[in-house]
C-alpha cells in the first residue's frame, strides 16, 4: 500500500489482483478494480506517480508486468494507460521476490528487477528498455531504491543479504560500484529518503536494521530492532524515523539514531483481534506523521498518527 503525496488517497493491493483506493481522511472507499493478473500471480508493488500533475497509479506483478492506470479514484472511469512486460523472463511465483521496482519521477523511468539476474531501466512513456544492468549476483533482488535528486545512483537489496550500489552513467557491465555484505539474511527492504538528510536504511529478516553512507565501505550504524522475523520496513521521507513490522503482530518505531520510540499492535476490531497474524505492510505518508499498517488475513488498515 502507499499514500498519495498531496491528495487524501491511499492505494491498497490484496494478495491477489484487487486494488482499492480509499479516502483516508473520510474513511471512504473511492474505487475498487482488478489488476487483471493471470492465475498464480499477484501484485508485488504499487506506487503513485506523476503526483504533482495528473496522478497515475503504477502496479508491478509477479508475472513481470508493469501497468499504469489513470482516473484510478473513479469507480466507472478507471482505465489502463499502458501495460508492458518489464521482466519477460520472470517466472510467476508467490514464494520468491517476484517483481520489485522503483520509480524515478525526474527521469520518467522505472527500475525493475526481481527473480532475474538483471536490473532493467524502462522509459515509461515510450515503453523502451534503455539499460540492462547485470545484478552481479546469483541471488534474487528483493528491494530497489534510488537517489531521486540526480537519479543516477540506485541501490539493490538481495536475498542473500548483500546490498549493492549501481551507477547508471557507467557501462552496464561495470555499473556496480560498491557491495556491502554485512546483512546475513534476506533484505526485507532498503530505502533512501527523498528529503531530510537522505538516510539510506536497510532491514533484514533477522531483525537487523543498518544505516549506510555511500562513501563508506561499512555501515555507519546498526540497530537490533527485533528478535522476531522482520516482515516490513518503512522509512519516512522527511522525518528521521523508521518503522518495522514483525512476525508477532507488532509495529515498532525508531529514530534513525537508534532510539526506540514506540510499539503498536494493530487489531481488526473489538470483536476480532488476531495477535498472531504477522504484519504484512507498513507505509508512511510522505509529508505527514501518519503511518498505515496491515496484518496477514486481516481486512483492516490501521492508521496511526505518530
Amino acid at each position: 500500500m502507499c499514500f498519495h503525496q498531496f491528495e487524501d488517497h491511499i492505494a491498497v493491493a490484496d494478495d491477489r489482483d484487487t486494488v482499492c483506493i480509499w479516502d483516508w481522511q473520510n474513511h471512504a472507499r473511492l474505487s475498487r478494480f482488478s489488476n487483471g493478473n493471470p492465475l498464480g500471480s499477484k501484485i508485488n508493488e504499487i506506487r503513485f506517480i506523476n503526483e504533482d500533475d495528473q496522478a497515475l497509479l503504477m502496479t508491478g506483478s509477479s508475472d513481470g508486468v508493469l501497468k499504469i492506470f489513470r482516473k484510478y479514484e473513479s469507480k466507472s472511469e478507471v482505465e489502463i494507460v499502458t501495460a508492458f512486460h518489464a521482466l519477460p523472463d520472470l517466472i510467476p511465483s508467490n514464494k520468491n521476490a517476484g517483481l520489485v521496482f522503483d520509480w524515478q519521477q525526474g527521469q520518467g523511468k522505472a527500475l525493475v528487477a526481481g527473480d532475474v539476474k538483471v536490473i532493467r531501466v524502462w522509459n515509461a512513456a515510450t515503453e523502451v528498455c534503455t539499460n540492462d544492468i547485470s545484478a552481479r549476483s546469483g541471488s534474487c533482488i528483493t528491494s530497489l531504491t534510488s537517489d531521486q535528486v540526480a537519479g543516477n545512483i540506485f541501490i539493490a537489496g538481495f536475498g542473500d543479504g548483500a546490498v549493492r550500489v549501481f551507477d547508471q552513467r557507467l557501462k552496464p557491465t561495470t555499473a556496480m560500484v560498491k557491495v556491502w555484505r554485512e546483512h546475513k539474511q534476506w533484505i526485507t527492504n532498503i530505502h533512501m529518503q527523498r528529503g531530510g538528510v537522505r538516510e539510506l536504511i536497510s532491514g533484514s529478516r533477522n531483525g537487523e536494521v543498518r544505516l549506510w553512507d555511500l562513501r563508506m565501505d561499512t555501515s555507519i550504524d546498526i540497530i537490533h530492532a527485533t528478535r522476531d522475523t522482520l516482515r516490513t520496513l518503512a522509512v519516512h521521507e522527511h522525518a528521521p524515523v523508521f518503522t518495522i513490522g514483525t512476525n508477532r503482530h507488532e509495529v515498532k518505531t525508531f529514530n534513525t539514531d537508534g532510539t526506540y520510540l514506540s510499539t503498536y499492535e494493530p487489531h481488526a476490531s473489538f470483536l476480532h483481534s488476531n495477535r498472531s497474524s504477522p504484519i504484512m505492510s507498513t507505509a508512511f505518508h510522505p509529508h505527514r506523521t501518519l503511518l498505515a499498517c496491515a496484518a496477514l488475513n486481516d481486512n483492516h488498515i490501521n492508521l496511526v498518527s505518530c
